[in-house]
């Protein structure tokens, strides 16, 4: 009992589970790379002594080691696999950034390039629109469409510093798309067709029939006409174009095309879109308005002379005696410049002379 109270002089000196863990896995090493060292010494002498059973002892070692090679290389090659997956990921966010960032700038040309296309498109109906005969006073672009109590009217960018004046046509890439009213010297103001004080003079392509665009003040034109014939009627899709009367709007100037022929008057699209007319030109008026010059005043009748009364009883004078040819001369109002055939005035016949006596005869 005594020798069991006493402390044990090894109980300090026991190892524990952790240390005996560390040192059996480093003899297991130590022990795995001697037998690794001696076979690969066995096999260099067999290498140098036989040749041909080194290489056939190298062959063996490669296909029994290749399984636990693969084994032991799996967990590496795992870790390479999720390196690789994880920095594939970041490399296709960053991409697909740019491939958006790429989409975003070419969808903006897109839409660029579309705007111009149709820039170009307007321009080039707006240019064959244009006629020689025709005088352009200014090209601009109409903004600012107002639209208040029926009044359709816009601004544009030329006035009185262009040559723009009232009462010039104003058109767009449609068509006819107003008359100018008022003038600044910068910009004017235009009467769109759909103002309710708007009267355009036109005919329908398809029949010549004519009569008057007017304007509903919204967006749609009233074709005014008297109708022509019984055998024919309006028909939807029918152009419209300016007639020349008044001589303001050039003739054959396109304004509307009728979308109602059962309306009451028939109703009609400006092919000028008020909303968005863009590209303008003014020209000038189509007839010049007409100037009135006065009159100079009549030059005053010389009056005509009349030849004097002949007194009564007095003969008439007989030609130049020796001229043989028997005439009577001349009448004093010939001689004072009176026309001989115009009718002379019956003259009163002479009084009879009184009977004188019979003087003697010596």
């Amino acid at each position: 009992m005594a020798w069991n109270s006493q402390p044990s002089r090894f109980r300090g000196t026991r190892r524990t589970s952790f240390a005996r863990r560390d040192s059996n896995l480093a003899l297991l090493g130590a022990l795995f790379a001697g037998i690794v060292l001696a076979f690969a010494l066995v096999l260099l002498v067999t290498q140098r002594v036989n040749p041909e059973l080194g290489s056939r002892l190298r062959g063996a070692t490669a296909d029994a080691l290749s399984p636990l090679i693969s084994v032991a290389r799996a967990p590496f090659e795992g870790m390479r696999m999720l390196g690789g997956a994880i920095g594939d990921h970041f490399r296709v966010v960053e991409q697909n950034r740019e491939l958006q960032a790429q989409l975003k700038a070419a969808q903006a040309k897109v839409a660029k390039s579309d705007q111009l296309a149709a820039e170009v498109k307007r321009m080039e109906q707006l240019i064959g629109l244009q006629r020689p005969e025709r005088r352009v006073v200014a090209s601009g672009v109409a903004s600012a469409v107002s639209a208040n109590a029926g009044m359709r009217t816009a601004i544009i960018s030329v006035g009185l510093g262009d040559g723009v004046k009232p009462r010039m046509p104003v058109i767009a890439s449609g068509g006819l798309a107003g008359r100018v009213t008022d003038v600044g010297q910068g910009s004017a103001r235009i009467l769109l067709l759909t103002d309710a004080n708007s009267r355009i003079p036109v005919k329908v392509v398809r029949t010549g029939w004519t009569g008057l665009a007017v304007g509903n003040g919204g967006t749609l034109l009233d074709f005014q006409y008297d109708i022509a014939s019984g055998s024919d009627r309006i028909r939807v899709g029918d152009r419209l174009v300016t007639t020349g009367d008044g001589g303001l709007f050039p003739p054959g100037l396109p304004v509307g095309v009728i979308i109602n022929a059962d309306a009451s008057p028939p109703r009609a699209r400006p092919l000028a879109n008020p909303t968005g007319l863009g590209a303008v030109i003014v020209e000038a008026p189509w007839l010049p308005p007409p100037v009135f010059v006065p009159a100079a005043p009549a030059a005053p009748e010389a009056d005509r002379k009349l030849a004097p009364p002949v007194p009564a009883g007095t003969a008439p004078a007989t030609g130049a005696a020796g001229s043989g040819t028997g005439r009577p001369a001349a009448s004093a109002g010939v001689a004072a410049g009176v026309p001989a055939s115009a009718p002379t005035a019956a003259r009163p016949a002479p009084a009879p002379a009184a009977a004188t006596p019979a003087s003697p005869r010596p």
